[in-house]
This record gives structure tokens, C-alpha cells and sequence, in this order.
């Protein structure tokens, strides 16, 4: 169905953008991860280097000044480790100063670059959880016009299919039955005929004409074209016709008047001696099609000369277009678009 093609697409779309976003999410969540444990990486080898940097340097002061005050007399050279001793420990209490202050810094600007990746990944889900959402709610409300859509057209196409057809100043009703066989892919016609027999014709006459008319009819419209699927995703890509003529004596879709030997017949009054080309030709009014020859009476009539049996009973074919009918109504009753070619 064309309308389940749109919802269909929406949906995919949904899960795609779904899919998507969070997988972008995931690689974000990933990369400033990966960014934050860098950077407690690098702050704490650049916190240890530089307390091991400055151990060294008191290290190297309190040597220096040991050496220093070995060369002082007694009494100044107390004084001077004295002085030693306080320096380099303040020296050290620095560079243990300097590292934990480096170390805090070390874990607060982590713990804020994880929060940070925290909260970020917390938007982006939401994110997507409501994007998805609103995408979704499309996608349902797609599918419910489109359940809506599909059934108002099937209300088109019933199985006892009749419609109103008027051209210039003839009007008829087409009528016959259409059901689906979709496991076949074919759509069987059902057209039932009552005929009457008019003063002069007997039961026989009934008998010989009803021999010549209905396999005349089935065989110009059964398998002549297929209704192929030109829009939308339905069961059957292609569906076969077949027409089924029943002549029949009550519940018909039409009634046909038989007259005595023969005339100019129309779509209810044929004669006994009317061809099987002239019964095709009649139906082909019972399905919905105008006639195509030339007729004073509709001047602006689509006279046509590329050998239809809507313009010479006789010689000419069923074509196309003459399935528009069986087409139209495959097509509500499916909720795709055929065509017959």
C-alpha cells in the first residue's frame, strides 16, 4: 500500500535516526571519556615530576649546605646544620604543599570533566528518547490515515461492484462481481446476464446463443493484459483477469433482452443472430467502457482507428485501457496502484 509505504519509511527512518544518535551519543560518551582520562593522565605525571623535581632540589640544597657547614668551626657549624635542617624541611613541606594542591586540582578538574561527560551523555540520551518519540508518534499517525485512507477506498471497490456511466446522452450502469485471489494473484470477474426472450425467440434459440455469447466474452476479456503494481507494496507485483460469464435467472447484474434474427444491439437488447464479437462488445459496457466509433450523437466523442472492440465489434480487441475498470477497483480494494499493460 502506497500510504503503508509512507508509514513504513517513517518508521524506518525512526529506527535509522534511533540507531544513529545513540551510537553518536556512545562515541561522544566514549571520546570526552577518553579526553578526561588523558587529562588526569597528564596532571599526574606532571604532578609527580614536578614533586620529584623539587625533592631533588631539596635534596641537592641540603647536601650543598652539609658540605658547606663542615668546613665552619664547631659552635657556627650546629648553627648551620640547624639552618640546613629548617630549610630543607621547608623546602619539603613545598613540594608536598605543591603536590597536594596539584593532585586536588588533578581530581576536581577529572570529577568535572566526568560530570561533565556524564550530564552530556545524560542530554544527548534524552535527546533522542524524545526525538524518537516525536518520530514515532508521526510514524502512528501516518499509519492510522493510512488505516483510515485504505478503508474509506475499500468502501469503493465491494465485491458486488456497480457504478453510474454516462456519455452525451446515454447513460447505463456497469455492474459485475470482482473478488481476489491473492494467493494465485488473479482477480476473478463474475458477469452474470439474465436474458429474456423476447415474442419469437424459443428456449432453443435461448440455448444456441448462450453456446455462442459466453465464451465469446470470456475469451476477449480473460488473460488479455495484466494489472500490474505501479505504486505501493501490496501481496501480488502482478494479477491475471479472469472473466466468468453466467447467464443466469435471477440476481443479475444485467438484463438482456433476446430478440428474433437480428438488429442493431446495445448493451440490453441483443439479437439471436448477434455475433460473439457484437455479446464482447456489449460487455465491454457492462464494465465501465464507451464506445469509440464515431456517433452524431456525442460530436465530441474519442473516436479511435488502433483496432478496439469499443470501435468495431467485429474485428477489433480488447486493449488497455478497457481493463481501467478491473484496475480502479484492484487498486481501492488494495490501497496500491495497478495499471493493466
Amino acid at each position: 500500500m502506497a500510504c503503508k509505504d509512507t508509514a513504513g519509511r517513517a518508521r524506518r527512518h525512526c529506527l535509522e535516526w534511533e540507531t544513529q544518535q545513540r551510537a553518536e551519543c556512545r562515541n561522544w560518551r566514549t571520546e570526552q571519556a577518553q579526553r578526561c582520562d588523558n587529562w588526569e593522565t597528564t596532571w599526574e605525571q606532571r604532578c609527580t615530576q614536578s614533586h620529584t623535581e623539587t625533592e631533588q632540589v631539596c635534596d641537592r640544597w641540603e647536601t650543598e649546605r652539609i658540605q658547606e657547614c663542615s668546613d665552619w668551626i664547631v659552635i657556627f657549624r650546629w648553627l648551620c646544620l640547624a639552618w640546613t635542617w629548617v630549610s630543607t624541611t621547608v623546602c619539603r613541606a613545598w613540594s608536598w604543599v605543591t603536590k597536594t594542591v596539584c593532585d586536588a586540582w588533578t581530581w576536581v578538574s577529572t570529577t568535572v570533566c566526568r560530570v561533565w561527560t556524564l550530564v552530556t551523555t545524560v542530554v544527548c540520551t534524552l535527546w533522542v528518547i524524545v526525538t524518537t518519540l516525536v518520530c514515532r508518534t508521526w510514524a502512528f499517525v501516518l499509519d492510522t490515515w493510512c488505516l483510515i485512507y485504505c478503508s474509506l477506498r475499500r468502501l469503493l471497490a465491494p465485491n458486488e461492484f456497480w457504478q453510474l456511466k454516462s456519455e452525451c446522452v446515454y447513460g447505463w450502469t456497469s455492474a459485475y462481481r470482482a473478488d481476489l485471489d491473492t494467493e494465485n494473484c488473479r482477480l476473478n470477474i463474475t458477469l452474470r446476464i439474465r436474458l429474456v426472450a423476447d415474442e419469437g425467440v424459443s428456449a432453443a434459440d435461448i440455448a444456441t446463443v448462450r453456446a455462442r455469447w459466453e465464451p465469446a466474452i470470456e475469451a476477449a476479456w480473460s488473460g488479455q493484459f495484466r494489472l500490474r503494481m505501479t505504486g505501493g507494496s501490496c501481496t501480488c507485483e502482478q494479477y491475471t483477469v479472469n472473466v466468468d460469464v453466467q447467464f443466469v435467472d435471477n440476481n443479475a447484474h444485467h438484463t438482456v433482452i433476446v430478440h428474433p434474427g437480428s438488429g442493431r444491439a446495445d448493451m440490453t437488447n441483443w439479437y439471436v443472430n448477434s455475433t460473439g464479437g457484437t455479446a464482447a462488445h456489449e460487455a465491454g459496457h457492462m464494465f465501465g467502457n464507451v464506445d469509440e466509433y464515431a456517433d452524431s450523437n456525442c460530436p465530441d466523442r474519442n473516436v479511435t482507428s488502433d483496432g478496439s472492440i469499443m470501435q468495431n465489434s467485429q474485428t477489433g480487441t480488447v486493449l488497455a485501457r478497457h481493463y481501467a475498470s478491473f484496475a480502479n477497483w484492484l487498486s481501492n480494494r488494495t490501497c496500491c496502484t495497478y495499471q493493466a499493460s
